[in-house]
């Protein structure tokens, strides 16, 4: 008999999505629209989905093509509930050789074993406000033990830990539900949905269902107005929102205890070491800044399965975590979760012969989905937003302009920026030196109109490979350099000095602050200026010195010839 060596889950990590509908969003994948009026853009194609049958197993079925619903009828988004499948690592007792199988009921039997062998533990919670506060208390958690013959709905209700000394946050009469679990009965039988592909319904497979997309409160916290200003910019009045009030949490979930530091808890009071962003919560930005002590329904956590072994107790994990609707679900980021863990699982790629394939796909893609990203955004209005914090830094710290470098003041992207930019003003014509954008003839909004359409030339590959070769040093100019390795870093910087032409630390005030460089304003999580990640960067870099040294190559080979 093969012995199993260990087990695991696939996916080892999913991204769930709130969501109140009753149905749960069908499965799609990206595709590449190669008709002739689809210019290689991104599009949704349906793909093979589980379906949730009322006694706990699942089928097989492909949704009609083209047609992914993300709503119910009544209008309600429906949530993402992933899958996981467990899987094991086995030796081959005849040749020595491991492979990987899916844990199935035929597996179980095999083994001697059977669903008694099997359990599941889910804990998930929400720690933002504890994460703020300092206070366990102020988080709140759930945790379901499954027995794996039991295929019923489990509940995920959080309530706050604590102990004689603490309040907390979420009683635990009164829990937050953080959706739901569900181990799936497997039967035999393999469904063949479409195009041969085959799905077996006997895999041991677990499904998670996110909440709604709730948010909670205490008693207070009811209604309250908005931000009642946004700064200006030297001149420029405040834009201002007076007398708009709106209800902070419905009236049936306001049911979190007032008596907490959160509902105390102000940014920036000296009393605590803020994490970034610092505003990034219920109260913020209104009045003296003080909390409303709204906690939502979002949380992450572990999956865990255990499979007893002749004696021994094999263990599977996984992540999940849950987060909001995805806003554009046909369009890409170009930097990913899938990015950032291969910037720190693989090597940088240098690129040759052997690999410029493979590199070429992926630089091509990188171009299209900053295409992607770009199409969702309002460039004049983040523009200002970035010149104005560049403003409020250089003031604090007086920060000298750095030769070679785009501006960071008003007369960024204009004609007087010491980088121009390349053919916006021709697409805007001139822009006066200005942190808001002047509109042009039918364009209100000129630099959102113009990158979109400077953007969408380069997802034709052919397009990006010549502008790529005509232009390289224009290119490497035009990125945002990442932040660097700690190895890479000095000691001790001086905040004020000029930074590292090859990567960016957070520790030097010029390379936290934003201009016209790829991609221009964006922002990362902890609210610094957006750059590829290191491996992307370091990919088009060296792709781009491939292509000129190959066609230096050919250059020679025709005048010799």
């Amino acid at each position: 008999m093969d012995t199993i060596q260990e087990i695991f889950f696939l996916p080892p990590i999913a991204v769930a999505r709130l969501g109140p509908g009753e149905t749960p969003l069908e499965s799609y994948e990206w595709q590449q629209d190669l008709d002739a009026h689809g210019n290689n853009k991104t599009v949704i194609r349906s793909n093979v989905t589980l379906r949730e049958d009322e006694d706990g197993s699942v089928s097989a079925y492909l949704p009609e093509p083209n047609s992914i619903r993300f709503r119910d009828e009544g209008g309600a988004l429906r949530p993402v509930a992933p899958f996981f499948e467990l899987w094991a690592r086995m030796h081959d007792v005849r040749d020595g050789s491991e492979y990987e199988t899916p844990v199935t009921l035929e597996f179980l039997k095999d083994q001697g074993l059977s669903l008694d062998n099997v359990r599941y533990t889910v804990a998930v919670g929400n720690q933002k406000a504890e994460r703020r506060t300092g206070d366990a208390a102020c988080g709140f958690r759930a945790r379901v033990e499954i027995a794996g013959s039991d295929f019923s709905p489990k509940p995920l209700l959080a309530f706050s830990p604590h102990t004689s000394e603490q309040q907390p946050m979420v009683y635990e009469h009164s829990p937050i539900p953080l959706g739901s679990v569900r181990a799936i009965l497997p039967v035999q039988g393999v469904d063949e949905p479409a195009n041969g592909q085959k799905v077996d319904r006997s895999i041991l497979r677990l499904r998670f269902t996110p909440p709604k997309g709730e948010v909670y409160g205490p008693p207070d916290a009811a209604f309250g107005p908005a931000t009642l200003a946004v700064p200006g910019y030297q001149n420029d009045p405040p834009k201002s929102e007076y007398g708009r009030i709106h209800e902070i949490v419905p009236e049936q979930n306001r049911i979190l205890n007032p008596d907490t530091p959160w509902s105390k808890w102000i940014m920036m009071s000296g009393m605590s070491d803020d994490p970034e962003p610092h505003d990034s919560y219920d109260g913020a930005r209104v009045g003296n800044d003080q909390s409303w002590g709204v906690a939502d329904d979002t949380s992450d956590g572990i999956v865990e399965a255990t499979l007893a072994v002749r004696g021994e107790r094999l263990t599977a994990r996984a992540t999940i975590m849950t987060g909001p609707p995805d806003f554009a679900p046909d369009c890409r980021p170009f930097y990913s979760l899938e990015d950032d863990l291969f910037d720190r699982d693989l090597s940088l790629m240098l690129v040759d012969r052997k690999n410029y394939h493979e590199a070429k796909k992926e630089v091509v893609d990188i171009f299209r989905r900053a295409f992607e990203t770009n199409s969702l955004i309002n460039l004049d209005d983040i523009r200002a937003q970035g010149l104005k914090d560049n403003a409020k830094l250089q003031a604090e710290k007086n920060i000298p302009a750095t030769p070679g470098l785009p501006s960071t003041d008003a007369r960024s992207m204009t004609e007087e920026d010491a980088r121009p930019p390349d053919k916006i003003p021709d697409l805007i014509r001139p822009q006066p030196v200005s942190v808001f954008s002047n509109s042009v003839q039918h364009e209100r909004l000129p630099y959102t109109v113009a990158t979109k359409f400077v953007h969408e030339q380069l997802i034709d590959e052919e397009n990006l490979l010549d502008f790529l070769r005509r232009r390289p040093d224009f290119v490497k100019t035009l990125l945002r350099p990442p932040f660097g390795t700690l190895s890479e870093m000095e000691t001790d910087p001086n905040p004020k000095q000029a930074p590292n032409p090859e990567f960016r630390d957070p520790r030097i005030v010029r390379d936290m602050m934003h201009d016209a460089r790829m991609p221009p304003y964006m922002r990362d999580s902890n609210y610094y200026p957006l750059s590829l990640s290191r491996r992307q960067y370091h990919l088009v870099i060296s792709f781009i010195d491939y292509l000129v040294a190959q066609s230096s190559v050919q250059e020679t080979e025709v005048r010799d010839a």
